[in-house]
């Protein structure tokens, strides 16, 4: 029989189904040579191969009685209840000749033939039947009877036998396919105690179906007491009944336990919530002793009479007789029932998930759904402790974090993820899971980027959970995460956050949003047969403000396309990560609430059904300040950066905090507002158009209206520059040389000073018709010929332009004559030259040569910079390739930042000054000069003299380790924690040391605030992506180069060391030396980045926004760096296992891997092209910038001592 067959049965006629199988073989009075022995005689199951005739002749009273379906003899004959047995000690003398070879079968094989010959006996039974003269003519079907494995699957503390999913899996997978080769109907499985072991044995049954090709309809029965509760476990039936019903099963009931008098409570539950038939299978009565046997007292009219009530009252489908239950039971429901059609039930509309005791509505008519979002490892330092700290996860915090969600601040449904750089995703999932569930009230909805991780944790999770999420971004090469996430999980019947996410990342604007959400409904539903009302659509959050596109909103275009993907399937829900949307704002709590509430209430208005969110982190839009409302709505709907300040000062005032004064910029005179507004790096960016007599000017900036005022007031635009602009400018460069101004607000000051230079140039080219604007200087600007690093170079561009120079930026890689023709045509008086590289940086010397050659040296000065560039190397430029300090140039300069550059500038740039600049910088030179010939000198002689060192043998290999290259791939918000904060603020940002944090008017929070939204705006827009590729090799020293070999033992390539001085100059030695001569060792290669595309965020951003290129640029960089680290961390796993062990990683360019040729080694052997997007330029230098690559050495002395 077909499922559909079936089910249109069901709805024809009620099916009344047999009596007890136990209390007739009772009352067969059998001795133990009927079961083959005492120690078996709890198997009547082995009645089928003993006493067959016994068997089939109970199956005939029960038709005989009325019952339209029987169950084989099979309850306990699944392969873990058969394996209780010693069948080898099993007595076969009374058994019938064909089964005289039982104790000599395999588990597996007694279980398909028991399966099969007792599903034939009922067959057998049926067809007798059917030749009987009183036969009716009604169908009659056989059921396949499959009883609880013994074993467990959801969480307990109690000493249970616990099982796992697969193997429940396989055990009834094993039986299923008896009963379908013995002709079974229908399968029944029945008196199951525990709903995740009955969603295992239903695709168990599933499994056998695929492979037999037979599919046949599913009744799935739980027990339970008069309080509809599940015992064991104390799920309720609508838990239970949420859980099955969408796993594929025909008809969902009740069977054993209680008599069908205390079954009225859950047969009302069930009518109420079922949308597929129902099965109400009472024992005549409670059981109770007399005389040391078990008897059930309901007579058949008193239990038949409740029974038919049900069928009249509740819609009941399928009705039967389970424990005490005889022919004479289900005679009295035959005669109350036979062939009645059952009556017809309203089936509910509402969706359900469910946990391990209840069912929990996704129901948003009256409010919201609330997800709580506190149990996640990537949003909470608390988890996160409690997950990542060693040794084991510390359960009792978890269970503090799920339990003031729902008791105190009651929520239902809780996310849990457990995404982790720090431990195994999927054991952490699965084991927090467990424990959690042990005694949880609510739900869960199961978050993770790991598909492997979200299989795992669905298969113990005992209910109907929601999954987060499916999105039709790449999972692997040409699959998607809806079908990798969905042929994973969907047998389980879950809810599914559907991301608005495609292959290029989220969707930002409605159109894109609600065209992704199309794309995967369109899949989910046509290809996977999934049903519109298992879908949450996520409509995305992004940080407020953190719009690239000055035209863009963000949280409107979230809210825009609510009604239009509902639109999309009737049935459909939106949701959204309504923490994204205040990232950042943790230190302004009230602020956080204020927007998070009013977008929330905003969002109610167009259709949102549910949010992932802290409840403590909104409260109800009423009940909020009007004004603060009203701001929360202009920030909201209009973008509105003013009303967004006021709210953080409102925030700051109610937190207790400092709140900035602001200067009141309408209270200051024209030209005092212009300067102080620049000093102050405000930015107020508006497109606007000015008009100032015939001229017009397009502007990005409101300054420029001011500005406009100026020059109408008669100010002349050169008089301004110098006497005020400059004049701020340079209060601006002094605060930043006594360490009271940040790197970051010097840049914000010139991005606005940019708009101000922008507007004055184009007027006074206007009223000069085209004329050049008188400047300080002219300078050529250009990073050196093999070298891609342009941060420096763009930096110094951005100063030296808004402190009153004409700069020709030539980019990177530039030739040295195209450095030397540009200035010679511009007749620029200085070229800028900056470097990254040792290398590269001595074409600094070739240059100063071929300007000597040229016969340009004395009439251009020299100005480089760079991290290898110091005074000393400076020297060797001056001297242009001579050893004679009588040659040494003295106008060739260090400058040690950008600042320095504007500085020295400024000095050449006075005549009055220049000749003693020049006289005190050869001084300098010769003095750097000398010292570095001393310093080369002891390095060469120590080298020459100091023994080598000794090292012990490298750990030899084990080569069932070592692995060919993988990638590795990490979103930045999670990649977060493993940021090394105080590099990037001090290092990378440049806010100088924490000291002086307070005089340039910056906190921690304030830089921790900013990290956040940078964060969640770069991986918005897909700017930086941490990631890498390692390898875990062979190596074997030979000198200084070390060979590498793969798990094939095949040669790879080698990478060449050299010697370095140890510390204390006792010794030297080769890093090579670490791998050793003989046998084979470890060796590591790694190359992290942080993506393509920040090179080109950062190059689309330094035209107009250079403060924001420098944060990004300073970001990636950081992310390369720490990556690596993580890589390094990767790899000793790979090694050491948990345990971990000693390991010291070294780049090329450095001093014990000099040689920038072993990145081109590391990158052939990683294949970093293909995997990660990386390339070499003709320097061997990496590009994009923000990559780093390393080789690892495991031997315990490693170091750089």
């Amino acid at each position: 029989m077909t499922p559909q067959a079936y089910r249109q049965l069901l709805s024809e006629r009620v099916l009344i189904i047999d009596g007890a199988m136990g209390t007739m073989v009772q009352r067969l009075g059998l001795g133990p040579d009927a079961y083959g022995g005492e120690e078996f005689q709890m198997l009547g199951d082995i009645l089928v191969f003993s006493r067959p005739e016994a068997v089939k002749g109970i199956h005939l009273e029960y038709f005989r009685a009325g019952a339209m379906a029987v169950e084989t003899d099979t309850f306990g004959a699944s392969p873990y209840r058969l394996e209780e047995f010693d069948f080898s000690r099993l007595d076969l003398t009374s058994f019938p000749k064909a089964a005289q070879d039982l104790n000599r079968l395999s588990i597996e094989e007694l279980t398909l033939r028991l399966n099969r010959e007792a599903a034939q006996l009922a067959r057998a039974a049926l067809e007798t039947y059917k030749l009987d003269p009183d036969y009716d003519g009604r169908p009659l079907l056989v059921l396949g009877s499959i009883g609880p494995s013994n074993k467990v699957l959801s969480p307990t503390h109690a000493d249970l036998k616990r099982g796992s999913f697969a193997g429940i899996i396989e055990n009834f997978r094993l039986q299923v396919t008896g009963l379908i080769e013995g002709g079974a109907d229908v399968i029944l499985f029945e008196t199951q105690q525990d709903m995740l072991e009955l969603k295992a044995a239903v695709m168990g049954a599933q499994k056998a179906f695929l492979e037999t090709g037979v599919i046949l309809p599913i009744q799935a029965q739980v027990t339970v007491d008069q309080f509809s509760k599940m015992q064991i476990f104390a799920s309720d039936i609508h838990a239970a009944l949420t859980t099955l019903e969408y796993t594929g099963i025909d008809a969902f009931g009740i069977n054993c336990s209680i008599g069908p008098d205390l079954m009225g409570p859950t047969v009302a539950k069930l009518a109420q919530y079922s949308r597929i038939p129902i099965c109400v299978i009472p024992n005549a009565g409670m059981p109770e002793s007399e005389n040391g046997q078990t008897v059930f007292k309901l007579s058949p009219e008193q239990f038949a009479k409740p029974i038919a009530e049900y069928v009249e009252k509740y819609g009941v489908n399928v009705v039967g007789g389970c424990c005490g239950t005889s022919p004479a039971h289900i005679k009295a429901l035959a005669a109350l029932l036979q062939g009645k059609k059952p009556k017809a039930r309203v089936l509910p509309t509402e969706v359900y998930i469910s946990g391990p005791q209840k069912a929990v509505a996704l129901n948003s008519a009256e409010a919201l759904i609330r997800i709580g979002e506190r149990l996640n490892v990537r949003g909470s330092k608390q988890v996160r402790d409690a997950v990542e700290r060693p040794g084991s996860i510390d359960q009792d915090v978890l269970e503090e974090v799920v339990t003031e969600q729902t008791r105190d601040l009651g929520l239902e449904v809780l996310d849990i993820c457990m995404d982790s750089n720090q431990v195994n995703t999927a054991d952490t999932l699965v084991a927090v899971l467990q424990h959690q569930c042990v005694d949880f009230s609510g739900a869960f909805c199961l978050d993770s980027f790991d598909v492997d991780a979200l299989k795992a944790a669905i298969e113990v999770y005992p209910g109907r959970p929601i999954v987060n999420s499916i999105s039709l971004e790449e999972y692997s090469e040409g699959v998607d995460k809806v079908d990798a996430v969905l042929e994973a999980t969907k047998a389980h019947g879950p809810v599914y956050i559907a991301l608005t996410t495609g292959p290029k990342g989220p969707a930002v604007t409605a159109d894109e949003k609600v065209d992704l959400a199309s794309q995967i409904l369109k899949k989910a539903i046509e290809k996977h047969g999934l049903l519109p009302q298992q879908f949450l659509v996520d409509v995305n959050a992004f940080p407020i403000g953190s719009e690239s596109d000055p035209a863009l909103n963000f949280a409107q275009e979230s809210l825009n396309s609510i009604p239009r993907i509902k639109a999309l399937y009737p049935g459909v829900k939106t949701t959204i990560g309504v923490g994204n949307l205040t990232n950042g704002l943790a230190q302004k709590p009230y602020m956080r609430k204020v927007l998070t509430s009013v977008f929330l209430d905003e969002g109610r208005k167009v259709g949102l059904d549910a949010a992932i969110v802290n409840p403590n982190h909104y409260v109800p839009a009423q009940s909020l300040d009007p004004n603060d409302y009203a701001l929360g709505l202009k920030v909201i709907h209009h973008k509105d950066m003013e009303a967004f300040a006021q709210l953080e000062e409102i925030a700051l005032a109610k937190k207790g905090g400092p709140v900035v004064q602001k200067t009141a910029y309408e209270d200051l005179e024209p030209v005092a507002q212009v300067c102080q507004k620049i000093k102050d790096g405000f930015k107020a960016r508006v497109e606007g158009r000015v008009q100032v007599g015939e001229f017009s000017f397009t502007y990005q900036d409101n300054i420029v209206e001011t500005l406009a005022e100026v020059v109408r007031g008669g100010i002349e635009p050169l008089v301004l520059i110098n006497d005020h602009l400059m004049v701020a400018m340079e209060e601006l460069g002094q605060g930043f040389a006594e360490g009271q101004v940040s790197l970051p607000h010097l840049l914000k000051a010139a991005d606005v000073m940019k708009q101000v230079m922008g507007f004055l140039e184009a007027y006074m080219k206007s009223k000069t018709k085209g004329a050049e604007i008188p400047n300080k200087g002219t300078i050529v600007l250009g990073t050196v010929y093999q070298d891609v690093h342009s941060i420096g170079k763009d930096l110094t561009k951005t100063l030296m332009e808004n402190y009153g120079y004409k700069v020709i930026d030539l980019g990177v890689q530039v030739p040295l004559q195209t450095f030397i023709d540009q200035a010679k045509e511009s007749g620029a008086g200085y070229i800028g030259l900056s470097a990254l590289l040792v290398q590269t940086s001595n074409h600094m010397i070739t240059l100063s040569k071929m300007l000597v050659e040229q016969g340009l040296e004395k009439k251009i000065d020299l100005l480089i910079g760079g991290a290898p560039v110091n005074r000393r190397h400076a020297a060797y430029v001056g001297l242009a390739g001579s050893d004679d300090l009588a040659q040494m140039r003295a106008n060739v300069f260090y400058c040690r930042s950008a600042m320095d550059g504007v500085n020295i500038l400024g000095q050449l740039a006075d005549p009055g000054r220049r000749d003693q600049v020049l006289a005190k910088n050869r001084e300098a030179l010769e003095q750097a000069y000398r010292a570095g010939q001393n310093l080369a000198s002891q390095e060469a002689s120590l080298l020459n003299e100091l023994p080598r060192r000794v090292i012990v043998a490298a750990p030899a290999v084990d080569w069932n380790k070592l692995f060919a290259p993988k990638r590795v791939e990490i979103k930045l918000t999670e990649f977060l924690p493993k940021i090394n904060k105080t590099l990037l603020y001090t290092l990378n940002w440049k806010y100088g040391g924490k000291g002086s944090w307070a005089q340039k008017g910056v906190t921690q929070a304030q830089l921790d605030e900013q990290l956040n939204q940078w964060a969640s705006r770069a991986e918005a827009e897909g700017w930086i992506v941490p990631q890498g590729v390692y390898g875990l090799f062979a190596a074997q020293a030979q000198g200084d180069r070390v060979t590498l070999y793969n798990a094939q033992k095949q040669t790879l390539g080698q990478v060449a060391f050299n010697p370095v001085i140890g510390q204390g100059k006792k010794d030297q030695f080769s890093v090579a030396q670490y791998f050793g001569e003989a046998g084979h060792s470890y060796i590591g290669l790694q190359l992290s980045t942080a993506g393509p595309e920040a090179d080109r965020a950062v190059a689309s951003l330094k035209g107009a926004d250079s403060e924001s290129a420098w944060i990004i640029q300073g970001l990636a960089d950081r992310v390369a760096e720490d990556m690596g680290a993580y890589l390094n961390q990767t790899l000793n796993l790979a090694v050491y296992g948990p345990q971990s062990g000693p390991s010291c990683r070294y780049s090329p360019g450095y001093p014990a891997l000099k040689d920038l040729e072993n990145n081109r080694v590391i990158f052939d052997l990683l294949g970093a092209g293909e995997r990660v997007g990386v390339s070499l330029t003709e320097g061997d230098e990496f590009s994009p910038l923000g990559s780093t690559a390393a080789v690892v050495s495991f031997h315990q002395e490693a170091g750089f001592h």
